[in-house]
Order: structure tokens, then sequence, then C-alpha cells
């Protein structure tokens, strides 16, 4: 009964733990790794673990490291905020959903796919903006390390938010909203997460101006609404977190190696705006209450 009486409270109680958990440790690793002149970035954490393994890490940066890795706030204030307002009965669902790997082929195409095409549009639009010569590729990890990067990713990346951002409070949200309000409304907060990460760095370096903050932040918001969609359409069409996590994973893979490493400011500028099209499109044939073309979901 009195979990009836405080339900309403459960997705604010998540939204804050998540953003507790996850910035308490990042502001302290990213106030470390500024003083001591390591950089941190899904790229170079890659090469840490790597220098880990051969010994050539500075030993006083290794708690940090991995105290950075280990918070996985979304995914923890999920499970926890599901158990405690739900039930264990929720926290086994939120796992059946996560180990949801067989679903129809043409999903898993589709949600494969979407990285790839992606990447191409930015690319193309950055070779256009290039006269169509050839694009300065520098990779931030060697084309080698690709395997242990998509690996990083699934873990550091999909798992550690994607249980607690599709895998509870998406379908939380879409109890009371359609599956397009939840998607702006998770959106914004997902985007707003990402906060320590594009403004507390410039901000130690001195860098941070009022011009800075406000175009992070508006692309953090509106910009990963438009992506948000799109990640909602494949959820409510497969109910797996599974192939969700893959698709953050390969997501920022492809965008490491194809985007983010190809010298174009153009692509890189274009990538945020490029999931609209999608979900415009999608918005569109499916409608905004369910993104299947169904009354319902789940």
């Amino acid at each position: 009964m009195w979990r009836q009486r405080i339900s309403r409270f459960q997705l604010p109680v998540f939204f804050i733990l998540a953003f507790v958990l996850t910035w308490s440790v990042q502001l302290v690793a990213y106030r470390y790794a500024h003083t001591s002149g390591h950089q941190i970035s899904n790229e170079d954490n890659l090469v840490h673990f790597r220098d880990l393994i051969t010994g050539d890490i500075d030993p006083s940066f290794l708690p940090y490291l991995l105290l950075f890795h280990i918070a996985f706030g979304p995914s923890i204030a999920g499970i926890i905020v599901a158990f405690v307002f739900n039930g264990s009965d929720a926290v086994r669902v939120i796992f059946r959903r996560l180990f949801r790997v067989r679903i129809p082929f043409r999903w898993a195409i589709i949600t494969l796919s979407i990285p790839i095409v992606w990447s191409a549009v930015a690319l193309l639009v950055g070779l256009a903006a290039n006269g169509f010569r050839p694009l300065n590729f520098n990779f931030l990890v060697p084309l080698a390390l690709a395997p242990a990067l998509f690996l990083y990713m699934f873990i550091f990346t999909g798992l550690s938010e994607e249980i607690g951002w599709r895998g509870y409070a998406l379908p939380q949200l879409q109890k009371s909203f359609t599956a397009e309000r939840s998607s702006w409304i998770l959106g914004m907060l997902w985007g707003l997460w990402h906060l320590p990460s594009v403004l507390f760095i410039p901000y130690l370096r001195g860098e941070l101006t009022i011009f800075v903050a406000l175009v992070s932040v508006l692309g953090l918001t509106f910009g990963i609404v438009g992506w948000t969609i799109v990640i909602t359409w494949v959820y409510n069409n497969t109910e797996s977190v599974f192939w969700i996590v893959v698709l953050h994973a390969l997501t920022n893979t492809m965008q490491s190696y194809f985007v983010l490493s190809s010298g174009s400011s153009v692509a890189m500028t274009v990538w945020p705006l490029i999931p609209w099209i999608f979900a415009i499109f999608l918005l569109k044939k499916f409608g905004g209450k369910t993104l299947t073309g169904k009354t319902t979901v789940y």
C-alpha cells in the first residue's frame, strides 16, 4: 500500500539518483585528471585500460579511473528505484528486457544499420563541404583496437546507462505519457546528465564562456531528443534492452572512427542533427503515441 502512495515520486527519485551517482564520481575524476595531466574520454579511457594492463599508467590515477568506470549511475539508480518502489518483480522485468537477445531478424538488421547510415550521412556532408576532397582522418583509437573499443562502449556506455534509461525510465514514462513526450522528457534529462563531460573540463581550463555553455546545453538537450525518439522506436518494437545497449555501443564506436576522427568540423556539427531527420519521418509514419503504429506498447 505504501508503495502505491509514493509511486508518483519514483521517476524524480530515479533521475536525481542517476545524476548524483554519476556526477559525484565524474567531477572528482575530471578534476584529478586535469591536475595530473590526464585526459578522460571514451577513447582516452580505453588507452588508460591498456596502460593498466601493461603497467604504464600512473598508479595514483588508478583509483580515480576505476571509480569513474564502476559508477554506472543510471543503471544502478534504475535497479534501486525499481526495487524500492515496485519490489523484486520489477527488477526481474528489467533484467528480462536486458537479456532479450532474440528479436525479429529485420529488427536486428535495422538496429545495426542505424549507426552506419548515420555516420555515412555525416561523412557525406563533411565531404561535400570539403569539395569532395579526401578528409584527413586521424583515428583517436588505432583501428586494431576497434573490437576493444566496441567492448568498452558496450560495457561503460551501454550497460552503464541503458539498464536505467531504457530498462527502467522509458517504460515508466510511457505509463503516463506518449512515446513522443516520454522521449522528450528522457532525452532532455539524458542530455543534461552529460553536462560534466562537456562543461567541467573547459571550466577547469578556463575556456568556458556563456556562449559555449549555452550552445552545449542546447546541443545536449534538443539535439539528443531526436536520437532518443529513434531509440524509443527501436525499443518499443523490440522490447529489448540488450539491443539498445548494442545500438548505443555501436553508435559511439562509429562516431569515434568515422566522425570524431575525420577532421571534419562540418561532419561533427551535423552529427547530432541527423537523428532528427529519422525522428520526424518516424513520427509522421507511425505516430507519436507509441511509435509503432499500434495503440499500445508492451
